[in-house]
Formats: structure tokens, C-alpha cells, sequence
């Protein structure tokens, strides 16, 4: 791939280039669909620290998504807790995190979905090969094949 032509395969490039650019459409039509409410259990927790980043992530783990949280919120949640959480329609980011016992809301708020808007414009960027007339550059095809893969990632999180 890497010593390969890759201008013989522009228009299959061209055409698989749609699966990311759905995926980043459907990221960003994320901010105007309404949020999923989710009946859940905290099934574990899991604090992880990265001394290359010195950064400590807390984790909690429902019985049918996961995500990333404050440590406040980390620290108010127990195995076992009865809660609703408030997510993305497609990606299930939790937003917000209802404790059903008090009724205490909180928000999640670790900069995730941030993080899904950048990869949905990066996920975008293959369109502007279909307005390219001739052919691509070996370098804007494997630019192109990298993000059409990595998108393979978010669209398998979407699908599950």
C-alpha cells in the first residue's frame, strides 16, 4: 500500500470515501436529534492513571455502555446503583447521569462529544475528493484509506 500506485484506484477510493463522511453526518446531526434516556445498572468502576499524560481517567460501567466521568461523579456512584443516563442518539455519549435513589442530576462533563465533532470533520474531508476532477495523489489516497479505516471504528461503536 505504501509503495503501491494508487491512482488506479481512485474511484474505488472515491466511492468508499461515503462510509466516513456518513459517519461524520451522523455525528453532527447528533446535536439536533433528542438525546436517549437509558435505564441502567453500575455494574464496575475503574480509575486508570497515565503517568506519560499525568492524567487519571475514571470509568463506569453500565450494563450496556460505558463512559468517562468527573471524578465528582466517579466518587458518587456505587456498584449497583439504579441510574438514567441521558446520551447521544447514535453514539450513546452520556451527557448527563440521573442517580434514581435521589434523583440527583449530574453533568458529564469530560469533553467527549467535543472530541466526536472533531473526528466528524475529519471524517468529512474525503468528500472534497469528489469534487477533484482528476486523480488523486498517492499521498490525498492514503490519507483518504486511513480515515476510511479509522472510521470503521466509530461506525462499528454506532452499530453495536
Amino acid at each position: 500500500m505504501f509503495g503501491l500506485n494508487l491512482s488506479k484506484y481512485n474511484k474505488h477510493i472515491k466511492v468508499l470515501s461515503i462510509i466516513p463522511v456518513l459517519i461524520g453526518l451522523l455525528t453532527i446531526s447528533e446535536s439536533f436529534l433528542p438525546n436517549k434516556n437509558i435505564e441502567t445498572i453500575v455494574v464496575s468502576k475503574k480509575e486508570s492513571y497515565r503517568a506519560k499524560f499525568d492524567r487519571t481517567t475514571y470509568n463506569i460501567y453500565f450494563e450496556n455502555n460505558n463512559d468517562q466521568f468527573t471524578k465528582e461523579i466517579f466518587n458518587d456512584f456505587e456498584v449497583g446503583d439504579n441510574v438514567t443516563l441521558t446520551t447521544s442518539y447514535f453514539h450513546e455519549e452520556t451527557s448527563k447521569i440521573t442517580k434514581k435513589e435521589s434523583g440527583k442530576i449530574y453533568e458529564n462533563s469530560t469533553g467527549e462529544a467535543y472530541i466526536q465533532y472533531i473526528f466528524a470533520v475529519i471524517f468529512l474531508l474525503p468528500a472534497l475528493s469528489w469534487i477533484k476532477k482528476r486523480s488523486l495523489s498517492n499521498k490525498q489516497s492514503k490519507y483518504i484509506i486511513f480515515i476510511i479505516l479509522f472510521s470503521f471504528t466509530d461506525l462499528y461503536r454506532i452499530l453495536k
